[in-house]
């Protein structure tokens, strides 16, 4: 579970860093409209990460049958969330439909290039999380 923890907060320190440095950007070279809609993204993809990151951990809890309920309840809610911002983007003069997308991508992004960077913390080893040694 440490390595879990620390995984996640790797991951939501570089997704903070990454959004801080696009939003100030957008919002020296851009208009109010455009920052704002990436502030919601940005907050509303921090948000899913840490809700999807909570409800595997006490999904590995249950029995396989409860895990699975438990599981898709909380991929129905988390979609709703995504489709309230979606909406609230759609029906807000003063929030840009894009730059949300963009926003709500950002943990993705971080992610993938983690991945291809393979930038993860160096004590976190593939054998931590499987028990197995990497290939």
């Amino acid at each position: 579970m440490k390595a879990l923890r620390k995984t996640r907060l790797f991951v939501l320190k570089w997704t903070a860093l990454l959004d801080f440095c696009i939003l100030l950007l957008l919002f020296v070279l851009s208009s109010y409209k455009i920052a704002f809609g990436f502030f919601v993204g940005s907050v509303m993809s921090l948000i899913n990460f840490q809700l999807l990151s909570t409800s595997l951990q006490k999904a590995v809890e249950f029995s396989p049958i409860k895990a699975g309920i438990y599981v898709f309840v909380q991929y129905i809610i988390r979609y709703m969330l995504w489709f309230a911002v979606f909406y609230i983007a759609l029906q807000r003069n003063d929030v840009n439909l894009l730059t949300t997308v963009m926003g709500m991508l950002t943990v993705k992004l971080v992610v993938l290039t983690i991945n291809a960077l393979n930038y993860w913390p160096n004590s976190q080893k593939y054998s931590e999380f499987t028990g197995k040694e990497g290939n």
